[in-house]
């Protein structure tokens, strides 16, 4: 087993584990794009209680914990899964001072001024 400390984002929960997906994003044309993401099912290490329920689809957590990939089959195709057993699992507020927003304004004058936005 390997020694992970990732980010990612919960995409399903459940009483004993979370699902997560981790966006790897590059810069293609001076656009961020993702253009993969590593899913991972997520449980509480041997002896570590987690309250799954207190994450909710969208969170933003940072889990550190311990990682293996099992093996299973499903409809004759074989799949690899990563398995993350959590030591601990935070959610992560973001800072207002690091906020940028995803389209930079280019003009700041309002175009209408009777206009609702």
């Amino acid at each position: 087993m390997a020694e992970v400390k990732f980010t990612a984002f919960v995409e399903d929960v459940r009483d004993w584990m979370l699902k997560t997906s981790e966006p790897h994003r590059e810069q293609i044309n001076d656009e961020w794009q993702t253009v993969s993401r590593t899913y991972r099912v997520v449980k509480a290490a041997f002896g570590v209680t987690i309250d799954f329920n207190q994450f909710a689809k969208g969170d933003r957590v940072e889990i550190v914990g311990k990682e293996s990939t099992k093996k299973r089959e499903y409809n004759g195709q074989t799949y690899y899964d990563l398995i993350c057993k959590a030591e601990s699992i935070t959610k992560v507020v973001p800072r207002q001072d690091s906020f940028k927003p995803a389209f930079p304004a280019v003009n700041n004058e309002p175009t209408d001024p009777d206009a609702p936005f």
